[in-house]
């Protein structure tokens, strides 16, 4: 029975955090192993509630974290899949409906604090001297204020064989009005509506006959872990979107991809989520990773927040065309030139338009200028593509 490791970046979500975690502990597939990210909430009960459910279930690992950013919260959970932490026991003796905690010891990147792990994972104290990281075959991430069909699992499983991807679709709803769903589709966008197999050259023509202007990708799917491994796919730290990124290496490089279009994902957008911080955030609700910015820009919210975009569009940019220049694929490095790289470089010149730098990104737009091109130009360059066969 293949073990799926599913990672979850918590973050100042205490009215939804219990929804998230009954979705993934009553999944129907249960030989899962659950990583909960505690990103440095500040919140009242994030943290509490996280460690009630690693009490009760012996498949959750808890790690507690110094606050990042997701991207960092999401790749402790690779890291440590990886192995890449080596955890000593803090804890010495085993007690009855108590947490056993461990200390990460010497490679620390996103200054963990504590791992947590229910008392029930353990027969005898030493256990707790060899605990160490489960062996996983598919991994998967989910947002902790969003929640999953509970046959999400199940029916993704066994779509895994011989394949890198299983693309599956979701539905999104707003917090104000949960009533008013609608069934926001990257597949449908793309027009692949049918259960199939495409490889990465056929999901690169699809984007280039799409009208879409960019992609994104990591919590619709199920991923092969040793293709991850592999390719050192990982996301970058410290910027906004950073599912564009993954997403359009995880598919560019994969030989198999698994679309299947039916929903199990529910995605809820709310006024302060980590992408969506409106204009009344503070400095003591903001973001503590994101706070430098904050003040830089004399604590306006939608300055702060529209510069970090930007700089974010800058170093997206810059590993789009670095990973394009190197790939070995000339055909899908072509295609993406052709469908959404435009997108981002675009995006990316707009930070010229800050008086104040203080990530210092400006000066790396020399890096973009032999791939800025006109709008017209893209145009021109989108509708000769499109008669690609």
């Amino acid at each position: 029975m293949k073990k799926v490791g599913v990672v979850i970046p918590i973050y100042n979500v205490e009215k939804y955090l219990k929804e998230c975690l009954d979705s993934v502990i009553n999944q129907t597939y249960t030989n899962l192993e659950i990583i909960l990210v505690n990103d440095g909430s500040t919140d009242e009960n994030s943290l509490n509630i996280a460690k009630e459910y690693t009490l009760k279930d012996k498949r959750i690992t808890l790690f507690d974290k110094k606050n990042g950013g997701q991207s960092t919260a999401r790749n402790v959970g690779i890291e440590y899949f990886s192995g890449e932490y080596k955890l000593k026991n803090k804890t010495q003796t085993i007690k009855e409906n108590s947490l056993i905690e461990f200390n990460i010891e010497g490679n620390n990147p996103y200054e963990i604090y504590t791992v947590y792990k229910s008392y029930k994972a353990f027969n005898d104290e030493q256990d707790l001297t060899n605990f160490t990281y489960p062996i996983i075959d598919y991994i998967i991430f989910l947002d902790s204020d969003d929640y999953w069909e509970l046959n999400c699992i199940e029916e993704c499983v066994p779509r895994m064989d011989g394949v890198e991807v299983v693309w599956f679709d979701m539905i999104e709803y707003h917090e104000i009005n949960n009533i008013n769903r609608k069934q926001y589709s990257r597949l449908k966008k793309m027009n692949i509506r049918n259960e199939c197999k495409i490889n990465s050259y056929i999901w690169a023509k699809y984007l280039v006959k799409s009208t879409m202007k960019d992609f994104a990708f990591v919590c619709t799917g199920m991923i092969n872990f040793n293709y991850i491994k592999n390719k050192k796919i990982k996301f970058k730290d410290y910027i906004f979107a950073e599912d564009h990124l993954f997403g359009i290496l995880l598919f560019s490089q994969a030989e198999s991809i698994y679309v299947y279009p039916k929903v199990f994902y529910n995605y809820r957008i709310r006024q302060n989520s980590s992408t969506n911080q409106d204009k009344k955030i503070t400095k003591d609700s903001i973001h503590p990773y994101f706070k430098d910015i904050f003040i830089a820009f004399d604590e306006n919210a939608n300055t702060a927040k529209e510069y970090f975009k930007y700089s974010s569009w800058v170093m997206i940019s810059l590993e789009l065309t670095k990973f394009i220049d190197s790939y070995q694929d000339r055909e899908i490095s072509l295609a993406l030139k052709r469908s959404i790289l435009y997108f981002y470089i675009k995006n990316a010149f707009k930070i010229k338009k800050f008086s104040k730098d203080p990530l210092c990104v400006q000066r790396k737009l020399n890096d973009l200028k032999s791939y800025k091109i006109s709008k017209i130009r893209y145009k021109i360059f989108r509708l000769l593509s499109s008669f690609i066969k």
